[in-house]
């Protein structure tokens, strides 16, 4: 365990020695601030009292004002009394609870930053202790949410990485950005508590910035587009939903003129709808990496800041970079665009497989030599060079594979046909026929592709491996930074003579695959990049 929690109900004293860092205490519910003898030669600190403003405001805004449209409503059709009246004041009662609690929050939380130890206390009803080693911190994550930035706030989550337990992160909302970035700075340098971090913050190194011509690769982005329909989907479905009188009025004439000009009423609401989803895409890549940053501090740390409503920074030490990760995702690999991840401990696993911008992203979409000149430049490395082709026999498995998909694909429609009455015998066959064509047409290019996807290479202190089709991905490990191998042989692949070469780092998914290498290649490729750690295992001949 990084970190200790300890929830109280009644008032509870402790006592400890200042010698004896690792010991908790506990704070009663109805005491603000912690015990005296915690104190060290640094002050306990606050949140900004701002806070307290700014919760007032964001509950005006999202409740006050709903409320005062609802009774200007009641009011209007003449049932003022007493529904206008009650919504006003449930209004003002859900107001003052908001503003209550963001009043207790500021008057009952305390942090600190010591020699050795982050530490905080919070909560209402309970009162907790957490407090983290700062040698076990990893993360120092700073964000600035829309309605935090008129007051110039700041969430700082400070981590460890290890998981998203509460145990292991500290989570302040809010503090001042010049306090933000006070414990950014202290706690990624390892400085004590109030020393500088030795360096100015405009000394810190570019290594990339935000160009317009950049931000077209947002309308084919997945994350984006997914989101740019989702939008139109809930237009659409809300419309059929709540629109039902007037589509009622609407639907005769509208059928008329829809069946009268048929190829062009599909065609213009085809296109309206790629326009729409197109738009909101756009809207929201542009939000995301709106003044995007790549720096690299004096202290060897990578930030990465971005934002255009939500400010968002965050920090990866240099020295628990494991690689870097280019990913070249279709349909954009078609236009010559990639993006860079960071293959990094303390980020979090479950980081990998969430959130529309993952904590790990380096970069966003942007010009595939571009995107290798940032890769090398944040791993200090010499970029992606040409990586060896794997054996013609990994395309003959692909190949089968897509050849085994045409007979189920096309039996499947023919036996779906036949069991749908206005289709014929002769009928399902053809179909059966034309699903099995156009699988064909589809699989062999994609097993074509992925083979062409496959590569393995060394450079230098690093380890490069790429896989993938859809979603290709080529992965530059620090050779230092692998703590393992993995090898493993299915029936099929010993009789290709291949194997399924992994390298394990300790850092998200941990493990790194090669599939369907030469198998003796694998292994003196496993064998060169690490020497000695896979020796043991080999039989040479």
């Amino acid at each position: 365990m990084t970190g200790t929690t300890e929830t109280t109900g009644p008032v509870q004293t402790g006592a400890r020695t200042p010698a004896d860092p690792g010991a908790t205490d506990t704070a009663g519910a109805a005491g603000g601030a912690p015990p005296d003898h915690l104190a060290t030669a640094e002050p306990w600190r606050r949140l900004s009292p701002l806070t307290m403003r700014m919760s007032a405001a964001a509950a005006t805004a999202l409740i006050g004002a709903p409320a005062l449209i609802g009774a200007a409503i009641t009011a209007f059709i003449g049932v003022f009394a007493p529904w206008g009246g009650l919504i006003l004041l449930a209004g003002a009662l859900l107001i003052a609870a908001l503003v209550g609690y963001a009043v207790l929050r500021y008057r009952l939380t305390r942090y600190r930053v010591s020699d050795g130890r982050m530490e905080m206390y919070s909560g209402i009803v309970s009162r907790n202790h957490s407090s983290l080693p700062r040698d076990r911190i990893r993360s120092v994550d700073v964000a600035a949410p829309l309605w935090a930035r008129p007051f110039g706030l700041r969430r700082v989550t400070v981590g460890t990485g290890e998981d998203a337990d509460t145990d292991d992160q500290l989570t302040l909302a809010m503090v001042t950005v010049e306090e933000a970035d006070r414990l950014r700075g202290t706690l990624l340098d390892r400085a004590p508590f109030g020393a500088s971090s030795g360096a100015a913050a405009d000394s810190a190194a570019l290594l990339a910035s935000m160009r317009p011509a950049w931000f077209e690769y947002g309308a084919l982005s997945g994350g984006p587009l997914a989101v740019g329909y989702g939008v139109l989907a809930a237009v659409i479905g809300g419309a059929a939903q709540f629109g039902g009188t007037f589509y009622a009025q609407l639907a005769p004439e509208l059928y008329d003129q829809v069946m009268r000009h048929l190829v062009v009423s599909v065609a213009t609401a085809g296109l309206g709808a790629i326009a729409f989803g197109t738009f909101i895409a756009l809207a929201v890549h542009t939000e995301a990496w709106w003044g995007y940053r790549l720096t690299r501090e004096p202290n060897g740390t990578l930030l990465v800041k971005r934002g255009l409503l939500n400010l968002s920074s965050v920090s990866i030490e240099e020295k628990r970079l494991r690689g870097v990760e280019l990913r070249e995702y279709l349909p954009l690999r078609w236009f010559g665009a990639a993006s860079v991840a960071a293959v990094a401990s303390g980020l979090g696993e479950e980081d990998h497989k969430s959130g529309l911008v993952p904590k790990r992203a380096l970069s966003p979409e942007l010009p595939r030599a571009e995107a290798v000149r940032v890769a090398g430049a944040a791993l200090r490395g010499p970029g992606f060079p040409e990586l060896a082709a794997h054996p013609r026999a990994a395309l003959r498995r692909r190949l089968v594979r897509a050849a085994a998909a045409v007979p189920i694909v096309a039996a499947a429609a023919g036996t779906a046909a036949w069991f749908v009455p206005p289709v014929s015998a002769a009928g399902a066959v053809l179909i059966a026929a034309a699903a099995g064509v156009l699988t064909a047409l589809v699989a062999v290019p994609y097993a074509v592709g992925c083979y062409r996807g496959l590569g393995h290479g060394i450079s230098g202190d690093f380890l490069y491996l790429r896989r993938g089709m859809a979603a290709r991905s080529t992965v530059a490990l620090k050779r230092g930074a692998i703590i393992g191998w993995t090898v493993r042989r299915s029936p099929f692949q010993r009789r290709a003579g291949l194997s399924t070469l992994g390298a394990m780092v300790a850092a998200g998914g941990g493990l790194h695959r090669a599939p369907d290498i030469g198998h003796g290649r694998g292994l003196a490729l496993a064998d060169e990049a690490v020497p000695d750690l896979l020796a043991p295992f080999l039989v040479r001949s």
